[in-house]
């Protein structure tokens, strides 16, 4: 994850300023808690899949 992107997701985490990139933020949580519960997630995959979402709803594409 590209700094810009890092330093707005801990804004929005410890809710120091309004972001832009909330709603992202909200898509990215709700869609990676439906994959943690899930009978396929795997626990070490969960917080990889909320970055990777996260940067896609932010930037429109993910870096392999």
């Amino acid at each position: 994850m590209e700094d810009p992107i890092a330093e707005e997701l801990v804004n929005i985490i410890k809710r120091n300023k309004k972001s832009e990139y909330e709603e992202a933020f909200e898509r990215a949580f709700e869609l990676t808690k439906s994959y943690a519960g899930s009978a396929n997630a795997q626990a070490s995959t969960i917080p990889f899949v909320f970055e990777k979402l996260f940067e896609l709803f932010v930037t429109g594409k993910t870096k392999p």
